[in-house]
């Protein structure tokens, strides 16, 4: 499959995940349903939906027969992946913790972001929602935003590479950043697209950013949605474990 049909087919597939479900409930396709009945329904579509996009996606991203001069180059080896998006996720962590500080500096309050809010008032409510938002999201908007938008702007602009690395990354970071509604928190999620372009870049495989944000979505429902109590208790058996191996 040429690159370029690959790359409208994400960005259509994404876009119809996000937006179906919506449309199908506004439409009364359904018939009428309690407000409960309908916001389960457009979870369960949503999740549905952004499941069979990922798979489509990552189906047609493998038949692409033309990669960009990114993806062409030499790759880092499978077997550091994980490595690379542990470090990512580190970088990742370092950061938001900067901007925090730096937020907490200038309003004398620490900031919460309704975004993030929403959608874990959401999964709170129906924990399937967490696949979407710790796994399957993040693989969706690293194809999208990534591979697509990044890849993509950097494959075109001519000149040093590190003139088409900053170029395509703040464009496609911006574009992240703005797709999230978040104005507040434009600055986070701009350096946490920053770092999962270098990321990229770096290894010249997708898999890797893909991990990098699921750590850190997976990191906030794991705080947010479990709770202080679930956390300590988890590191409480992952202690008595470790104790029973190396002791």
């Amino acid at each position: 499959m040429k690159r370029l049909w690959a790359s409208l087919l994400t960005v259509l597939l994404y876009g119809l995940a996000q937006m179906l479900p919506g449309f199908i409930i506004r439409s009364h396709i359904l018939g009428d349903m309690s407000k409960m009945e309908t916001a389960k329904i457009f979870i369960y579509m949503q999740v549905f939906l952004f499941i069979l996009a990922a798979f489509l996606i990552i189906l047609i991203n493998l038949k692409i027969k033309n990669p960009t001069k990114l993806e062409s180059g030499h790759k880092e080896p499978k077997r550091y992946i994980i490595t690379w998006a542990l470090l990512g996720f580190c970088i990742v962590m370092v950061y938001q913790a900067i901007v925090s500080i730096i937020y907490n500096l200038t309003t004398g309050a620490p900031q919460n972001s309704p975004n993030t809010e929403r959608l874990m008032a959401i999964a709170k409510q129906m924990p399937v929602f967490i696949i979407l938002i710790s796994i399957v999201g993040p693989i969706l908007e690293e194809y999208v935003f990534r591979k697509v938008f990044f890849g993509e702007l950097y494959n075109v602009i001519k000149g040093p590479r590190v003139v088409s690395f900053l170029i395509a990354s703040i464009v496609s970071s911006l574009v992240f950043a703005l797709a999230h509604n978040d104005f507040k928190f434009i600055p986070i999620y701009f350096g946490m697209g920053m770092v999962f372009s270098l990321a990229y870049v770096f290894t010249k495989r997708i898999a890797v950013p893909i991990g990098i944000h699921m750590l850190q979505n997976g990191l906030v429902v794991l705080i947010q949605v479990l709770g202080e109590d679930a956390i300590k208790k988890i590191q409480e058996h992952a202690n008595f474990i470790l104790h029973l191996i190396f002791n």
